[in-house]
């Protein structure tokens, strides 16, 4: 069967059954099955809600910068919250170097007229600094098909 993790269990903590029963991370066990060659082609990430206020952090950040997960991520739309202003904050965005200033007027202009658009354009320009290369969300995550119709 195929599994699609939602927003990459991005929140949360899990009891670790195969290390000992202690709590961890939901998301650390997230890249930990994303890293075992078994759940190639099975498990994905979804990442509708990484953008948003409560998740904005360490995973938006690796999951950008890890690249070689892109294939096996795919973006949804977790309508209807894109559409409620207070759950994304561009300013928190932006304060972590993670969106240009000047993109804050034009990504509010989308917001008004279309907010599932807004929650698309902000997904392909969020992106962080890894190794002097600015990393964003690749093409593929957004190409939702291959997950669901291959």
């Amino acid at each position: 069967v195929r599994v699609v993790a939602a927003h990459c269990a991005s929140l949360g903590d899990d009891e670790d059954l195969d290390r000992g029963g202690g709590r961890v991370r939901s998301f650390d066990l997230f890249l930990r099955l994303m890293g075992e060659a078994q759940y190639e082609g099975r498990l994905f990430g979804e990442v509708s809600a990484v953008t948003q206020v409560n998740r904005v952090g360490r995973p938006l950040a690796e999951l950008l910068a890890a690249t070689e997960l892109h294939p096996r991520l795919v973006n949804g739309s977790d309508y209807p919250l894109p559409a409620i202003d207070p759950l994304i904050s561009l300013g928190q965005l932006v304060g972590r170097g993670w969106l240009d200033a000047d993109e804050r007027v034009p990504l509010r202009e989308i917001f008004r007229a279309n907010p599932l658009l807004f929650d698309f354009v902000l997904k392909r320009r969020v992106g962080v600094e890894r190794g002097g290369v600015r990393r964003r969300f690749a093409p593929i995550v957004f190409e939702s098909e291959r997950v669901f119709h291959a």
